[in-house]
């Protein structure tokens, strides 16, 4: 892993065609740009676990019975309370 330090308006190239500007710093966060091609996917890493989890909890079987068994209040014909 490469660590670097840089100020606001500072830049640095990943390959030869994508660039990461720091656009300004504040407290503890830093604004970034990134310029990379169309094909290159640029995501945070915080939604690539969201759709992983999502995509484990879509493979997921249950039957039928478990599932209405998770929600009984709705087999009741009770409306939860509103806090």
């Amino acid at each position: 892993m490469l660590i670097l330090r840089r100020k606001a308006g500072e830049s640095f190239l990943i390959g030869d065609d994508i660039t990461v500007k720091i656009i300004a710093t504040k407290d503890k966060e830093v604004q970034i740009a990134i310029d990379a091609p169309k094909e290159v996917l640029v995501m945070r890493t915080e939604l690539v676990s969201a759709m992983d989890a999502n995509r484990d909890a879509a493979q997921e079987q249950s039957l039928p019975q478990d599932l209405l068994a998770a929600f009984p209040s709705m087999l009741s014909g009770e409306h939860p309370e509103k806090h």
